[in-house]
């Protein structure tokens, strides 16, 4: 049988868990409304996620190398 998944470490599964429900989190309608320094708390989140999301993919792939 053939696999068609490759395997994948508990802190990748873990961060990618993380993204996806921080993703999830970000896009709720409530947080349009709301504003934070004259800014939509979205916006915020959206800057969040464009930093936190290659600096956690960096920073998990960047200790697989160490096992």
């Amino acid at each position: 049988m053939l696999k068609s998944f490759f395997h994948m470490d508990r802190a990748e599964a873990l961060a990618l868990l993380f993204l996806v429900a921080f993703s999830a989190l970000s896009f709720l309608p409530a947080w349009r409304s709301q504003k934070i320094a004259g800014m939509a708390v979205f916006g915020w989140l959206m800057a969040a996620l464009m930093v936190l999301s290659p600096a956690l993919a960096l920073f998990v792939f960047r200790g697989r190398g160490k096992r």
